[in-house]
């Protein structure tokens, strides 16, 4: 509930502070006086864009601060998501700076304008002769039904399943087309794998095949060098280890005449030590070696073969080309993968909508049930608000697709005048019609939806005599189970106030403001008076408003 609302520096606004009751509160005025800019400004509140024209002084900042009672409301988890300190009175803050900004709190916490808007859809209904259109949209009709049958909660759970299904089939239909995707390339990378594994690549492979290559090109060169070289190494007495071994013969003679003597014949042993082991291993490779045309054109086909896969995949190692291959086996695992996971939602979405199934049929249920009870109340309302000779008909059918609010569609049918025949609400109501037959659905709705302020703007235009009396009747009763602020021009409505505002305009320091009073129980009287007989208050006016307060 509405507490406090407090505004500064808005539109013709300077200061004002205006404290709010339970039950129906009434605000009046002239046409212009400026009970619009009263609503702009708790419009503000609940998250609307702002414009800087809405500064009355340009060179300071427009304050608006709502307090709201919110302990009767279900709201915890809402302030846990969002981060936000729970107040019971919870205080809404918007800030218009002069630099064309906008700030907006929530209990002193800055928030952005979702946030705002998703909390103060939960604590305002604004509703104006001109915005009933929600009244012809199937899904407002539908969660009238939900409302009158107390299973908002099962609809609720219903869409979360229902944005279960919607996420887990948009990422099947993402599987899906990476699949397709996949398909279409996988005929040429399947080629290209299986050209890869036939291969038969190994590690460190290319770099010992040209270096066979070479020695294949070049054995006879090779075998007369390590010929010569064997031969000048290892030739009794002139080569150079039977030179070695002698000046070693020769260094036993005085190496035990210092250690230095005896580090260089060690040095001259280890060396000749080292080349024998040098020429052991250059015999063994001459040995081995020969010449082999067969093998030299295997590996120079070899070699054809790695190059034409490297040239084919624009790499320049063998490394390169073993992590393409190793790349293309992981898509063929991944393919496999791929239809893994789309087999596995496939099975999770149908089990999802078995239960999709079963909760919207309870659902229709539910719907079917109130609609006998949903007419009746609406006609019976209707008939109070000088609209007796209305018919309606709401048709409930079922769909084959999901829906967010069901597999229901439904039809609302209606005739304002007697004989006529049923035709969609929206082509058979006029704007008056309208309003009334909205009001009806408030009140209808009044205690079955955690709306706890409810705003009418005019909604009683085009009704007077007993029809503007029974719309006040009305708005007292639905005032008995939310707060209800009605912004009217009748005086029967006027007279059933708990609470009573005047709107007017005053002249201060040659600038035209708005300004707003709580009106006392004379001044009541001579509000409604004025109502009545205009702005020349008669003794009858007065009586009138007199017994209107008092009935």
């Amino acid at each position: 509930m509405l507490t406090r609302l407090s505004v500064s520096n808005f539109a013709i606004i300077d200061e004002l502070n205006l404290q709010f009751q339970k039950g129906l509160t009434i605000i009046t005025g002239e046409t212009g006086a400026g009970k619009s800019i009263l609503l702009g400004a708790l419009k503000l509140i609940l998250g609307e864009r702002a414009d800087l024209k809405q500064l009355n002084d340009t060179s300071k900042k427009c304050v608006i601060e709502a307090q709201f009672d919110i302990s009767d409301l279900n709201l915890m988890s809402f302030f846990q998501e969002n981060e936000l300190d729970f107040e019971n009175e919870t205080i809404l803050r918007r800030e218009l700076l002069p630099s064309g900004k906008s700030r907006a709190f929530i209990n002193d916490s800055p928030v952005n304008l979702q946030i705002l808007q998703e909390l103060g859809d939960q604590l305002i209904d604004i509703h104006s002769q001109f915005n009933a259109e929600n009244l012809f949209h199937q899904d407002f009709q539908l969660q009238i039904l939900d409302a009158y049958a107390g299973q908002l909660d099962l609809l609720k759970d219903y869409q979360e399943t229902f944005r279960e299904r919607k996420s887990k089939s948009e990422a099947l239909k993402n599987l899906r087309e990476e699949l397709e995707q996949v398909n279409r390339e996988s005929d040429y990378k399947q080629f290209l794998l299986e050209e890869l594994q036939t291969a038969g690549l190994q590690p460190h492979e290319l770099e010992e095949l040209e270096t066979e290559q070479k020695e294949l090109e070049n054995v006879d060169e090779i075998q007369r060098i390590l010929a010569e070289t064997i031969n000048k190494l290892d030739t009794p007495e002139l080569g150079v280890l039977s030179q070695l071994y002698e000046i070693h013969n020769i260094f036993q003679k005085i190496g035990d005449l210092g250690e230095e003597l005896e580090s260089f014949q060690k040095r001259i042993e280890s060396s000749r030590i080292e080349l024998a082991d040098l020429v052991s291993e250059i015999t063994f490779k001459l040995e081995r070696m020969e010449s082999n045309p067969e093998r030299l054109l295997e590996v120079n086909e070899r070699l054809d073969v790695i190059q034409n896969l490297l040239h084919k995949h624009r790499v320049n190692s063998l490394e390169e080309l073993l992590e393409i291959q190793t790349g293309l086996e992981n898509e063929q695992s991944g393919f496999q993968e791929l239809e893994k996971k789309i087999s596995i939602l496939e099975t999770e979405i149908a089990q999802i909508e078995l239960l999709l199934n079963k909760k919207s049929e309870e659902i229709s249920k539910g719907r079917q049930k109130a609609i006998p009870n949903v007419e009746k109340e609406l006609l019976t309302s209707l008939e109070k608000l000088g609209m007796e000779n209305s018919a309606m008909k709401w048709d409930l059918s079922t769909q084959n697709n999901f829906t967010s609010t069901g597999k229901d569609k439904i039809e609302f049918l209606f005739s304002a005048n007697k004989g006529a025949s049923l035709k969609p609400v929206g082509k058979s109501v006029s704007g008056g019609e309208r309003s009334r037959l909205m009001l009806a659905v408030k009140k209808l709705l009044a205690g079955k939806l955690e709306l706890p302020t409810l705003i009418l703007d005019e909604i009683d235009t085009g009704v007077s005599g007993k029809v503007a009396n029974e719309v006040g009747n009305l708005m007292k009763e639905m005032a008995e189970n939310i707060q209800l602020i009605s912004i009217t021009h009748l005086p029967q409505v006027a007279a059933k106030a708990d609470q009573h505002f005047k709107v007017f305009k005053s002249l201060k320091s040659d600038q035209t403001l708005t300004e707003v009073n709580e009106l006392s129980k004379q001044q009541r009287i001579e509000e409604i008076a004025e109502l009545i007989s205009g702005s020349k208050v008669s003794e009858t006016a007065l009586h009138q408003a007199k017994e209107l307060i008092g009935s």
